[in-house]
C-alpha cells in the first residue's frame, strides 16, 4: 500500500509539473495582427487594427488595451468589437513614449473589455480610430506597429492605401531606433502592402514613403478586413494534459508492476527435483499455520525474508532476540526503556558483540528515548549486518543480487526522461506544436513505468528453492503469531515466550500477539528478559535514540512606438503598445 502511495503521489506530481509547463508556456501572444490605413487628403489616416489575442490560461484578464500617441480616442471617432460584438471601452492615460524628437509624451490608452468579466483563450478584437499627420509635407511615415507591445505578434500584415501613388518605399522593424530593413510593395499603385511572420515583445515596423503629387485616376481601395473566428485555438485547461498524463502514467505502471511480477516469481522445489517458478503470494493461500518457527532463521532474519528489505522492526526484534538469549535485559517503564548488558555473550556471533559493544560503548546500560550517538552507531551497523546476512544468505537469487546497482541506474534514468519529457510535453502544448501530445505521452509512459519499478524493484530479487521454502515456513508462523487459536497448543512460556515476541515484532503482529497473551487465564512472566508491553514502546525509543542530531543553522513606465529622429523604427505619427490589462 505505502508502494502504492508513493507511486500515485510521485505520478500526480509530474501531471502537475506537465500541467503547469503549459501553463507557463502558453503565454500571452497576438496570433494573428492586420493594419489596415486610409490616408485621407488632410493627411489624417483612418486605421483598421484585427488583433486576434490570446490570453492563454491567466483568467485574470479583462481584455487588452492600446496605447497610441497622439491620437486622442474621441467617441464617435472610436468603434471596437470583440468576436464581431460591441464591447465595452474606455479612452484613459498610457505609458509614455518617444516622439520623433526623442522626447517622452504620454500616449491615449483605449482600454477594451468589461471590467466585470474575464477573458482567456482567443478572441479577435477590431479597432478603428483616426490618426492624424500620417503624411506630412508630401512624406509617409507611420509606425503601424508600435514597439510598447508588450507580446510577441505572429502573421503581421499592413495595409495602406492614398489617392497617390508611392515612390521610396522604405520598411524597418526591430526594436526602437535599432531596426532592420523589411519588405514593402506596392501591388497596385496606391496600396503598400507588408507582410511578417513574427514581431517579437518590443519590436515595432515602421514605414517610409513619398506620396506622388498628383492623384490616381482611380484610388486603391482598403482590403476588406478578416472577419470570423480569431487565428488560433483556445488551448483546454492545464490540468486536462495533466490528468491525461496521470491516467497514461498510472496505466503503464501498472503493466510494469505486472511485469515485475512476471520476471521476479520465486522458485520453488517439487518432487523429483523439478524447480517451478511461483508467487509465493498465491502459494501463501494455502499455507496453514504453524506453532513452530523455522529454526534455520532468528526473528530478525525471518522477518527480512518476509519483506526483502531491513526495517526498524526488524533491528528492535535482534534486541528482542539478544534479551531472550541472555544478552541484555529490557526493563524501565513505558517512558524510558533501559537497555542492561551482560558481558557474558557465548552464542553471539562476533558481529553481534561487535554491535553490542559500539551501543553500550562502555556503559553497563543505557536508556532509550533520547538522542545517544553511541547507540546510533550501533543502530546503522545492525542496518549493515542484516543486509550482509541477506547477500551471503543464499536465500536469493545472487544473479539478479549482483546487477541491482545497474538496474537502479537504468530505471531512476527512464524515470528521469519521463520527468524532462512532461516538462518538454507541457511546454510544447503551451506552444502549439504538433509534437506535443506525442512527446507528453511517451513521458507518461516512461515515467509510469519507471516509478513503478523504482518502487517495486525488489520484485526482481528472486528467491531460491531453499529461500522460498524457508519463507513458506516464515509466513505459516506469522499467521499463528496473528490468530494463536489457529493451532490449539499452549501458549509458550519463559525464554520461548520472549523468543516468539521477538518474532511478532519482526513480522508486525506483536499487537495481536500481546493480546492473545494478555487474554490468557495465566499469564505467565518468570524467566522473561523484557515485558511484552514494552515491545510497541521500544520500537519508538529506539528510533529516537538512534536519530540524527538536529543540523546547526544559521512599475515602471514603457520608452517606444514613438518617433526616431532617424528615421528608423518610432519615426512615424501612431506606433504606441498594447497588452491585457
Amino acid at each position: 500500500m505505502r508502494s502504492l502511495i508513493v507511486v500515485l503521489v510521485v505520478l500526480g506530481a509530474f501531471g502537475g509539473v506537465a500541467a503547469l509547463a503549459q501553463t507557463l508556456a502558453n503565454r500571452e501572444r497576438v496570433t494573428s495582427m492586420w493594419v489596415g490605413a486610409e490616408i485621407r487628403a488632410d493627411g489624417s489616416a483612418r486605421i483598421t487594427e484585427v488583433i486576434d489575442y490570446d490570453f492563454g490560461h491567466s483568467g485574470d484578464s479583462h481584455g487588452i488595451y492600446r496605447d497610441v500617441p497622439g491620437s486622442p480616442f474621441g467617441g464617435d471617432d472610436v468603434s471596437v468589437s470583440l468576436d464581431g460584438h460591441k464591447v465595452p471601452w474606455k479612452d484613459t492615460y498610457g505609458d509614455y513614449y518617444r516622439d520623433v524628437t526623442g522626447e517622452e509624451q504620454l500616449a491615449d490608452r483605449l482600454k477594451v473589455g468589461d471590467p466585470d468579466r474575464l477573458v482567456s483563450g482567443v478572441h479577435r478584437y477590431r479597432i478603428q480610430y483616426t490618426l492624424p499627420e500620417v503624411v506630412k509635407g508630401g512624406r509617409l511615415a507611420w509606425d503601424a506597429v508600435g514597439t510598447g507591445w508588450k507580446v510577441d505578434r505572429s502573421r503581421v500584415e499592413i495595409h495602406v492605401v492614398d489617392a497617390h501613388g508611392f515612390s521610396g518605399l522604405r520598411c524597418r522593424h526591430g526594436s526602437w531606433d535599432q531596426g532592420k530593413p523589411c519588405t514593402a510593395r506596392q501591388s497596385e499603385p496606391g496600396h503598400l502592402v507588408v507582410r511578417l511572420d513574427k514581431l517579437k515583445g518590443s519590436e515595432g515596423l515602421t514605414l517610409y514613403a513619398t506620396a506622388a503629387k498628383t492623384g490616381l485616376a482611380g484610388a486603391a481601395a482598403l482590403p476588406a478586413a478578416p472577419s470570423g473566428k480569431a487565428v488560433g485555438t483556445t488551448l483546454p485547461h492545464p490540468m486536462r494534459n495533466g490528468g491525461l498524463f496521470l491516467a497514461v502514467a498510472l496505466a503503464c505502471a501498472a503493466l510494469t508492476v505486472c511485469a515485475l511480477r512476471i520476471v521476479g516469481r520465486d522458485r520453488l522445489a517439487e518432487d523429483g527435483g523439478r524447480v517451478r517458478r511461483v508467487e509465493v503470494e498465491r502459494l501463501a493461500r494455502t499455507v496453514t499455520p504453524s506453532a513452530t518457527p523455522p529454526e534455520e532463521l532468528t526473528p530478525a532474519q525471518g522477518g527480512l525474508l518476509l519483506t526483502e528489505h531491513v526495517d526498524q522492526r526488524h533491528k528492535v526484534a535482534w534486541l528482542l532476540t539478544a534479551a531472550s538469549d541472555g544478552h541484555l535485559t529490557i526493563r524501565g517503564d513505558e517512558r524510558h526503556p533501559v537497555l542492561e548488558r551482560h558481558y557474558s555473550q557465548v552464542g553471539m556471533d562476533q558481529e553481534g558483540r561487535d554491535i553490542l559493544r559500539k551501543m553500550f560503548s562502555g556503559r553497563d546500560s543505557l536508556t532509550l528515548g533520547a538522542r545517544d550517538d553511541w547507540f546510533r552507531q550501533g543502530w546503522a551497523e545492525l542496518s549493515s549486518y542484516l543486509v550482509e546476512w541477506r547477500k551471503a544468505s543464499g536465500l536469493w537469487d545472487t544473479v539478479t543480487e549482483r546487477h541491482v546497482f545497474w538496474r537502479g541506474v537504468a530505471v531512476m534514468a527512464v524515470t528521469v526522461l519521463g520527468f524532462a519529457l512532461a516538462i518538454t510535453g507541457g511546454i510544447l502544448s503551451g506552444h502549439r506544436t504538433v509534437a506535443a501530445m506525442p512527446v507528453l505521452l511517451v513521458g507518461a509512459a516512461a515515467a509510469g513505468a519507471g516509478v513503478a519499478a523504482l518502487a517495486r524493484l525488489w520484485e526482481l530479487d528472486r528467491r531460491t528453492p531453499r529461500g522460498t521454502a524457508l519463507w513458506l515456513q516464515v509466513e505459516a508462523f506469522r499467521r499463528y503469531l496473528a490468530d494463536p487459536s489457529s493451532c490449539p497448543d499452549e501458549l509458550p512460556v519463559g525464554e520461548r515466550a520472549d523468543r516468539y515476541a521477538a518474532w511478532a515484532v519482526a513480522l508486525g503482529v506483536e499487537s495481536a500477539w500481546e493480546q492473545a497473551v494478555g487474554a490468557a487465564t495465566s499469564r505467565p512472566t518468570a524467566g522473561r528478559r523484557f515485558s511484552l508491553d514494552l515491545t510497541d514502546v521500544l520500537l519508538v525509543a529506539v528510533v529516537l535514540s538512534a536519530a540524527s542530531p538536529p543540523s546547526s543553522s544559521g512599475g515602471s513606465s514603457s520608452s517606444g512606438g514613438g518617433g526616431s529622429s532617424s528615421g528608423d523604427v518610432g519615426g512615424g505619427a501612431g506606433g504606441g503598445g498594447g497588452g491585457s490589462w
